[in-house]
């Protein structure tokens, strides 16, 4: 994975310093979490709730209420970590860093806007957003190595893949016991 699309996943500007491990693990971590939150809320709907904007507003309200909660308990999280107040660079930085959980909405959301429109059909667009969700995570096993100094193999492939998994079986719990 190229330096420019590792930056662009963990949320960093161009131009901007090297990202820390710690930043880059807790990037990937609001990754993961705001995709399974984004998959769940997927899991929840039905064709029907896309033939008009609740399907799309939900999923985007899903990122966009997540991402807020996140950045929350991130910012009480660093002033407890700092023993201070937190200052205007502390709270942008835990608004970049939750950045990846509200960009987990954006493209299945633009996927639910063409069963809306009524250009695919609410069933298929529903699957390829799902797939889409779990592409993602899959996908994310070669930026864990990449940080990791690892290169890319089968193995990484291969836990890009479980995670996935795990991470479906995580959504499909998240809503058998939230609906």
């Amino acid at each position: 994975m190229g330096r420019r699309r590792l930056r662009r996943l963990v949320g960093l500007p161009r131009g901007s310093a090297t990202p820390s491990r710690e930043d880059v693990a807790s990037r990937v971590s609001a990754y993961v979490y705001g995709n399974v939150l984004v998959m769940a809320a997927l899991i929840a709907l039905h064709p029907e709730d896309l033939q008009a904007p609740t399907g799309v507003l939900y999923v985007l309200g899903v990122g966009l209420s997540t991402y807020v909660a996140h950045t929350l308990g991130e910012a009480v999280g660093a002033r407890v970590r700092e023993g201070r107040s937190l200052d205007r660079a502390v709270i942008r930085h835990e608004i970049r860093g939750a950045l990846p959980i509200a960009t987990s909405a954006g493209a299945p959301a633009a996927l639910l806007v063409l069963a809306w429109a009524g250009l695919l059909d609410a069933g298929v667009v529903l699957i390829l957003a799902l797939v889409l969700v779990d592409l993602r995570l899959a996908l994310l096993g070669s930026v864990v190595a990449r940080v990791s100094g690892e290169r890319s193999s089968t193995r990484v492939f291969l836990a890009g893949f479980v995670l996935a998994l795990v991470a479906a079986a995580v959504a499909v719990l998240k809503w058998q016991l939230t609906h």
